[in-house]
Order: C-alpha cells, then structure tokens, then sequence
C-alpha cells in the first residue's frame, strides 16, 4: 500500500470537509409531499458527492480504506429477500452475494458491526437490498420455498405475510409461478403488486434499518410478465382511465373490463415491445408496468422507509448498458423517473470492457454519454456508472466526477495496493476540491434532445441516432449537455447557444414551439432526420417546419458531427484541441466557470506481469489547446489548474479573443480540472 505525507493531509482536510458535508446532509434530509400525497423529494441536490462500493466486507484493507479515503456513502451488506433466504446456503459465500461468513443471523450480526465501524468514522451505509428476485425452484419445493414454508424466523422478521407463498409470487396466466434462473440457482419472483409481497419486503427492510444501515440500494428490479390476481385488478383499474368502453372493444377486443381475463400482462422490466409486432396492449402494459412498479416501490422504501427513518436514503441499482432500449425506467415520464430517491445507479456491463474497448479500434471505452444521459434524467441528482472495468479505475473515477456523478461503481479494487492509492487519492480529490463541484450548472455549447416520446411511439431508431451521434460529438470533444424532449422549455432552451435535435420524432405542441420561439430568436437549431412529424400521442402533424433550423445531412455520424463542429465553432463555440481520447465538460458557479478534461488514452500493450488496476497505464496527452467560450460579458481574470495526477495547483496563461478565453493545459494525464475566475 502506497502512502505518503499527502496522503496523511488529504485525510485531514478531507475529515474537516466531510464533517461540514454530513452535518449538510442532516439539514437537508427533511420530507416533503408531491400532488399525490407521497413523501418524496427533500432537496433536488443531496450534497454528497463521494461513494464506495464492494463485496469485500472481511477484506483486511477495508477499513484501512475507509480511514484514508472517507467515501461519504459506504455501500456494503446483504439484505432483502433473496439474502434471507439464501444466506444459510454454504453457496452464498460466492456470486452473487459474496458473504462473510455463511448464515442468516451470523451475516446479520456480521453487518450490524461493520455499520457500526463505518459509523464511527462518520461515514453513511448503504445496503444492498434484493427485491424482486429470491433463489429457489418451485418444482422441488428448495430454497426460499423451503425457507418461507418451514424456517421463517418470527423473532426477526414477524409473522409471515401470508400462509402460502405463491401468493407474493409473480405467476403466469395458468396461475403457475413464474421459474426463472441464474447463477446456476433456480430463481422464482416475488410481485410487488401483492400486498403481501410488500408487507414482507417492508419487514425485511425494518429489520435492515435496525442492523445499522442509513439507506437501501434496490437490487433485481424486475417484473416478468406476471397475470396474478393483483396485477390483473392493478391493471384492469389503470387501463379504465387510460380507454373508453368503446376504444377497449375497437383496439383490444375487450368486451367487459371487470369481467376479462388477461393470459399475460406484457409488462417486463425491463423490456421494449417488438416495434413491428406488438399491439396496443403490449405498448399500455410497459408504461402502465413502469408507473406501477415506481408506485410500488415508493410504498415500501419512500413511504414506510421513512417513516422508520425519515432520513433514509433510497436509491435503485438498474442498467443502462450504452443508452439502452431496455433501460428499466424507460416508459417512466421524466417526473415520476427517479422521484424522491436521493442517488441513481447504471450498471452499463459489458458494453464499455472487454471487446469493446480498444483504443486501436476507436473505442475508448467511455461511458460519458450515458453519465449525461442519467444526469439529466436524474435531475443532476448523484449518480453512479458502474461499467465492470477491474483496471480503469482513475479513468472511472475522473469520468463520473467530470460529469457530475460519484465517481466510479463496481470494482473498486482497493484490495490491491495500487487501487487502494488510486481510489484514494481521487476520492480526497474530491474532498479537498468541493467547492469546484458545489453548486454548478452544466455550460454547455449545445443541447442534445434525447426522444423519449420518440421511442414511445414505436420508434426505438430514434435512441439509436442519439447514440451515435452523440458518442461522435462526445469524442469530438463538444461541450455538451443532454435535455430530454419532456424538458423543452423556452427557459430550459435559453442556457444553450445551440440544439441538436436528433430523429427527434415525437414533439408535443408545447415542446415544438418552444424550439421554433428559440430559432426566431436566433438560437442555432440543428436537425437530423424526421423532426416533430407527430405529436407526444403519435399523432401526426401537418407542420412540423422549424424557421431558420439547419439540417444535417444523412452521412454516418462521424461526419454529421463534424459537419455539426464546423457550424457550432463559426458561432464562437468552445474548441478544445486534443486526441479524440479525450472528453469535456464545463460548469459555472457565481463568478467562475470549471471545465473538466479526462484522458482515456493509455497504453494497452498486453504484459502477464501487470494485473488490474497495473494495467492501467494512462498515457499523458501534452499541451491541450483551449479557447472556452465565457458567459456573455465576462473576462477571466485567473486560470487554475488542478489535477489528482500530481498537479495540485497552478496558475495558467491565458488571453482573450471574440468572447472565448484562451490557455494550454500543459499536461492532462488522466483527470484536469481547470477553475477560471471571472471579473
């Protein structure tokens, strides 16, 4: 393990800092109710900004870690339903729950100690909670089956819910659970629309809250396309305000409602319809699933959670992979997306490691479009990207800060020396830094709309022209910002010198002429594609014209984003002149703007010798040229220089030309910050 003098100041300052940010937290954590009487939201922006993560909970560096680095959120532990009923299984020391030691009372009280060694050191816990999932077969009557019918242990959870099991359980049309697997276990699901399956999951979470833990992190957030008596009545009660009597008959063949019988409810989360061969139903039932499951799930953790603990914190632990389609929040509307849940979690799995990252085939490995992407879904609410990369842990970590999240999310290697030193040193970075991260607002060149209502209306081409050409003007190291098609607004578009409207399909008339109101006030609108050729119902529209828009022609997107670079720096956009393995992102804060570099380049020359974090080797890029683009009005007149790669601080040339401020950073080895000051 490597430490030195900084790293004995870095734990002092970061211990002042952290005391200053809890006692925040504490401030802020007061509930408040939303239009529909549930408690939510207690602040849009929790001022936590640093987090860790693992599986390791008897590894013998974890509390070294913990003293050095000070993670405001600890996230560690087992709970939830499929921890029950797994623990006492020898299995349960391997994937997916890597306990400490085998057993559901000795892991418990294993936890409760940790919790209470992490809370000495004033730090918040946050536990893993599996949700819908549970280990066992149905057939052979094994696992949490066996658990439930004959080991339910009153003294710790209760009384059982209800005497038979299947009726917490997702089943299919026949009334069979629903056999599921992985892990090489039998798997069976619980259904959340069962009142029982929720009175269960709220005990289990009572008995995580009096183990010692601040907060829960949902895991296995899923539904199957259960037709159990509760999901058909939740169902049947949404779809009679959704459709008359006479619109049930013509498109769904439904006679009588109350009476009709639905062999399946095609409500997977997460999923996307067949855009050509599903019907109707098939598109009511995934947003009535996702509305469904949201309110669900804000009964046990929102509303019973906190009233054990008004203070704690919720969170979801889904998957994104590179902007997916099958997000498990995709049919939420962006105001129920997330609401009251204090962080966000994106696993992007397998689509940022392994083939999909070599930098001698283009691909950096970069998950920067898809942090922006739960950044504005979130609503600049803390984020974690979890991309599974076992090396990149500084290029992880600077990404998430530099795009306004928690740094990085699985594996965290600290177990290794040399990640133990690199998670630290950035993590009291970030400490030492926060005022360079409070209270900022993404200053951006330009908007990227993200369609939503697009891909609501059948149209999943519209995600995928997002995605590529977002990630070409991503590495073409635009200054850019994402707003969903839900969020246009007049005042929401006057932030941006400019708006990318990519295959943007579905507008409501609101969403519309508050693009053409910017356009004939001189903002610069770029289109690519259909625009606005129907409404947010998918109704189609006689005129979708945007005045003055410019539209960019249908080359690859590699093209179309330099043909968009080109009309975005005759404007007096930024230009940042470095390797396309290099990202930006820019902030202003009251008399400052922040731009964040980070450098994914590094030499990927295949040694045995070297093993994870070693493998990192990030190779410096020399002399970044920079002409920023300032507030309208404002000058800088100082440019600092920060980085957790060795530069700590430094004073940087600068001069000014047509509005933009000019200076090199001489050196960006993983992560640069650089704070200019304004008159």
């Amino acid at each position: 393990m490597q430490t030195n003098s900084r790293s004995e100041c870095f734990r002092q300052r970061a211990a002042i800092l952290l005391a200053a940010t809890m006692t925040s937290l504490a401030a802020t954590s007061v509930l408040a109710g939303d239009d529909e009487g549930t408690t939510v939201d207690r602040h849009s922006k929790l001022p936590f900004r640093t987090l860790f993560v693992t599986r390791s909970l008897g590894h013998e560096r974890l509390m070294p870690y913990l003293e050095t680095a000070r993670p405001e959120i600890v996230q560690i532990g087992n709970y939830g339903a499929m921890f029950h009923g797994y623990a006492d299984n020898p299995r349960s020391a391997k994937t997916p729950m890597m306990l400490p030691v085998v057993g559901e009372r000795a892991a418990l009280e294993f936890q409760r100690k940790l919790n209470a060694e992490v809370h000495k050191l004033g730090l918040k816990v946050v536990g893993h909670f599996r949700l819908a999932k549970v280990m066992a077969d149905w057939q052979e009557q094994t696992g949490f089956v066996e658990y439930y019918n004959k080991r339910w242990p009153t003294d710790l959870l209760g009384p059982k819910p209800h005497p038979q099991l299947i009726e917490l359980l997702q089943r299919d049309g026949s009334g069979a659970p629903v056999q599921l697997s992985r892990y090489d276990n039998a798997q069976l699901a619980l259904c959340l629309s069962s009142p029982h399956a929720r009175q269960m999951l709220k005990q289990m979470l009572k008995c995580a809250i009096d183990h010692g833990i601040d907060g829960v992190i949902t895991t296995y957030n899923y539904r199957s396309e259960c037709a159990c008596n509760h999901c058909q009545s939740a169902f049947k009660e949404w779809l009679a305000t959704q459709r008359t009597p006479e619109q049930l008959r013509t498109t769904l063949g439904i006679n009588n409602l109350e009476q009709h019988k639905f062999t399946a409810l095609p409500a997977r989360i997460p999923g996307y319809p067949d855009a050509e061969k599903s019907n109707d139903l098939d598109w009511l039932a995934a947003t009535w699933g996702a509305e469904h499951f949201k309110r669900m799930f804000d009964e046990i953790f929102l509303d019973y959670g906190r009233s054990l603990r008004k203070d704690l914190l919720v969170s979801q632990w889904n998957h994104l992979s590179h902007v997916s389609i099958s997000e498990e929040r995709m049919f939420l509307p962006q105001p129920k997306w997330g609401r009251g849940e204090d962080y966000f979690w994106y696993s992007g799995g397998a689509a940022f490691v392994g083939k999909n990252l070599s930098l001698t085939d283009g691909k950096a490995g970069d998950a920067w479009l898809s942090c922006l992407y739960v950044r504005e879904l979130a609503g600049r609410k803390p984020f974690v990207m979890g991309k599974y990369d076992r090396i990149r842990l500084a290029a992880s970590m600077a990404e998430g800060f530099a795009t306004g999240g928690l740094g990085m999310g699985r594996y965290m290697r600290f177990e290794d020396p040399v990640g133990f030193e690199v998670l630290a040193r950035y993590t009291n970075f970030m400490h030492t830094h926060r005022e360079f991260f409070d209270g900022t607002e993404p200053f951006a060149d330009a908007a990227l709309v993200l369609p939503r209502q697009s891909v609501w209306n059948r149209r999943p081409d519209a995600l995928n022209e997002f995605r590529s050409l977002g990630q070409s003007l991503v590495e073409s190291r635009v200054l850019l910002d994402v707003v969903a098609d839900e969020a246009l607004t007049p005042e929401r578009l006057a932030n941006y010198p400019a708006v990318i409207l990519p295959n943007v399909v579905a507008l409501s008339d609101k969403q519309l002429m508050a693009v053409r109101e910017y356009s004939a006030k001189g903002g610069l609108v770029l289109v690519r594609g259909e625009t606005a050729v129907m409404d947010e119902y998918g109704v189609r529209r006689q005129d979708s014209a945007i005045k003055a828009a410019v539209t960019i022609a249908d080359d690859p997107p590699k093209v179309a984003a330099a043909a968009i670079v080109k009309r975005l720096q005759s404007t007096g956009a930024s230009e940042i002149e470095a390797p396309w393995t290099v990202r930006g992102a820019a902030y202003t804060q009251p008399g400052r703007v922040v731009l964040h570099l980070v450098n994914y380049d590094r030499d990927e020359t295949p040694n045995k010798q070297l093993t994870g974090p070693e493998l990192e080797r990030p190779k410096a890029v020399d002399n970044v040229s920079v002409r920023l683009r300032l507030p309208v009005g404002k000058t800088a007149t100082t440019v600092t220089l920060l980085s957790p790669d060795g530069v700590l601080l430094r004073k940087l040339e600068h001069r000014h030309q047509d509005g933009r401020v000019l200076f090199t950073v001489p050196r960006v080895v993983v992560y640069a910050v650089v704070a200019i000051s304004l008159d």
